[in-house]
């Protein structure tokens, strides 16, 4: 109880001077915000060099993005990580709102010549990571497990 009083206490008072205040809140991540999850227990299906990419379509659907030079399908969806309550104020006038804080979640999928499953993850991609780089990174990280050099895992560095 004290330690929510301190915090009323703190928000009042930057807000009753001049400027700005940013209060990012944590939530469990229920809300999905765009596109549609694709969870673990859907993905049991794909076994790599046996999985064919129109198996991976009768099951998850058209993706959202597909690089045929690359041979690969992304499915995206974001989730709400978070909430930003936020607050600007000057002398007599201000304005407060609160926006939603998004966590960018891919699944990626990577077939080879015969359009079987080479490769597949869930991935999520950091928010000032952009869309291209973040794809051309996993491409580039998949040459380099194949030809047995390490890779890091995306999901649980992020």
């Amino acid at each position: 109880m004290g330690m929510r009083v301190t915090v009323v206490f703190v928000v009042c008072a930057l807000i009753s001077q001049a400027g700005c205040v940013l209060l990012p809140i944590p939530t469990a991540e229920r809300k999905v915000l765009a596109g549609k999850p694709v969870a673990e227990e859907q993905l049991a299906f794909i076994v790599p060099n046996t999985t064919t990419r129109s198996e991976v379509v009768a099951r998850l659907g058209n993706p959202d993005v597909i690089w045929e030079e690359a041979r690969l399908f992304a499915y995206n969806w974001e989730m709400r990580q978070g909430i930003l309550v936020w607050a600007v104020g000057a002398y007599y006038s201000g304005a407060a709102g609160v926006a939603d804080i998004p966590r960018h979640y891919m699944l990626l999928i990577q077939f080879d010549d015969q359009d079987r499953v080479q490769r597949f993850e869930r991935a999520v991609r950091p928010a000032r990571e952009t869309y291209g780089d973040f794809l051309k990174e996993w491409i580039r990280n998949s040459d380099k497990a194949n030809r047995g050099e390490a890779t890091r895992d995306r999901i649980d560095s992020r």
